[in-house]
């Protein structure tokens, strides 16, 4: 019993290798399985032919189209003050800015009225005695061929009164004009940027007092490379020419706010430091007419930093690619027959901020390589994956 405790362990052992060996034996050895090299893997778009209207990016200041120093005409002390007379008030075309005392001008013209009907009472006279001395000279000298002597006639006597007339009548004039002059008003459509003039001020005549600018037009220069003044419609002086449209936008807090403009002119020089030219962008109507809870960027105010879109020619039949895809010597990578590649020399009509325009070397329909490969060559088979291009 002892002796087949002993033997079993040595049996068991016995029958596991002779299982393993005849396991072993029968396995069948696998055939080597190769896998295809397809190259690398790499994105692709396909190509389409489209019109594209050229937008050239650029930035600029507002500033006002017109502004202007108040200055008034005569002297003396303010007596009327418009509410909206501060920094930043509002004003319309012929409202009124502020008054001066009239009083010495309403006098003035009662003076000058006094002494026009003195002159006018002289000229009447000289006329009247004038008349008499040409009836008695001719009824002196009726079989006579000569002229009388202008003396004799008064003739320099009526020169002298009509000249004092027309002083007096001058005079007159100029003291109405000086009283209308006591009330100054908006020159246009206006903000006030700055004022200096306060109820009870004497004013001197030819002192500035205020500086206002316009709210109708706000203008942006912008500068931009000569190559970009190719793309763009910039009227010249004296033609009704139509200059390309604008579109201005601010970017402030989160949100964007937009302006319509166009090109109205250039600056007519290069700027010797950058040779840049430098056009001008005019808004109409800049300010918000929200007036009731409007937000103030609504309004396009001088001194914002902008950005300007402007919109030049239309170009017809271009392929647009990104510009990671263009590589040196202006080539392109293709994906032709058989997922090869092919580099192929491209002419660009145009680059732009995030693509690049070809007029020729590309078809529609062709797939370009997106992915930036690192020993590109001629005949590299790939692998690509199609993603659409915007």
């Amino acid at each position: 019993m002892k002796m087949k405790k002993a033997i079993l362990p040595f049996l068991i052992i016995v029958i596991a290798l002779g299982l393993t060996f005849v396991m072993l034996k029968s396995r069948k050895t696998p055939k080597p399985h190769e896998t295809p090299y397809l190259g690398p893997l790499v994105e692709v778009a396909e190509l389409v032919k489209t019109n594209r209207q050229v937008i050239v990016s650029a930035t600029g200041s507002a500033q006002a189209r017109h502004e202007v120093s108040i200055t008034p005409q005569v002297k003396g002390r303010v007596s009327e003050l418009a509410p909206q007379m501060v920094a930043g008030g509002i004003f319309r075309q012929g409202e009124l800015l502020f008054a001066i005392e009239d009083i010495d001008y309403q006098l003035a013209i009662a003076l000058a009225q006094s002494s026009l009907a003195q002159t006018e009472l002289e000229l009447l006279r000289n006329e009247n005695l004038a008349e008499l001395a040409r009836k008695e000279w001719y009824a002196l000298n009726s079989d006579s061929a000569l002229e009388p002597n202008p003396l004799v006639v008064y003739e320099p006597q009526l020169k002298s009164a009509r000249a004092q007339r027309d002083a007096a009548q001058a005079n007159v004039r100029l003291a109405e004009l000086n009283l209308q002059r006591t009330r100054v008003f908006a020159p246009f459509n206006c903000y006030v940027r700055s004022e200096q003039v306060g109820i009870g001020q004497f004013l001197n005549m030819g002192a500035p007092v205020a500086t206002v600018a316009g709210i109708d037009q706000i203008e942006i220069v912008i500068p931009l490379p000569l190559d970009e003044l190719v793309w763009l419609q910039v009227p010249r002086k004296g033609t009704r020419q139509k200059g390309s449209l604008a579109k201005v936008e601010l970017q402030s807090g989160g949100q964007t706010f937009r302006w319509q403009g166009e090109i109205t002119r250039a600056l007519g020089e290069i700027d010797p430091h950058n040779r840049m030219a430098r056009v001008v962008v005019t808004v109409a109507d800049p300010f918000s007419q929200d007036s009731e809870g409007g937000k103030l960027l609504k309004d396009l105010l001088p001194g914002m930093f902008v950005e300007v879109q402007l919109l030049g020619e239309e170009l017809t039949d271009v392929i647009a690619v990104p510009r990671g895809a263009l590589h040196d010597n202006d080539t392109v990578w293709i994906v032709g027959e058989e997922n090869r590649l092919h580099i192929r020399e491209v002419d660009i009509l145009r680059r732009e901020r995030d693509e690049v325009l070809i007029r020729s070397g590309l078809d529609a329909r062709e797939k370009i390589v997106l992915t930036n490969l690192s020993g590109a060559a001629e005949g590299m088979l790939l692998r690509p994956q199609l993603r659409e291009v915007k």
